[in-house]
């Protein structure tokens, strides 16, 4: 039995730069849902900052409408964020590298297998 040590090492090295690869992913995954976690935690402020103003404005008879719209745009944008950092519901050919919908089981550019 002959060992190749230089297709070995070859082996090696694209194994280890296909889990690099894949831990990026990850983190860069993870830094997405933090992100996206804290956006719901400010929406979720915002929201009650909006409550006790009604409730102020309610309770004392005060007009509080311009502090109220404030927090509506404010809402508004966070949410508008939260849309915009929605995962892609996306995945990547093997083969040819299209973008194609995550349901699907064939890559509608070169017709490869894609992993469901």
């Amino acid at each position: 039995m002959e060992f190749n040590f230089d297709s070995i090492v070859a082996g090696a090295k694209d194994l280890f730069d296909k889990a690099s690869t894949k831990a990026g992913e990850a983190i860069d995954y993870s830094k997405v849902q933090i992100d996206r976690s804290q956006l719901r935690v400010k929406l979720k402020e915002k929201y009650t900052e909006l409550g006790k103003a009604y409730y102020a404005e309610k309770m004392t008879g005060t007009d509080r409408s311009y502090a109220m719209d404030k927090l509506v745009d404010e809402i508004t944008e966070i949410k508008f964020k939260l849309e915009e950092s929605e995962p892609k519901k996306v995945k990547k050919c093997p083969q040819c590298g299209a973008e194609c919908a995550k349901d699907i089981a064939f890559c509608g550019k070169c017709g490869a297998k894609l992993d469901v």
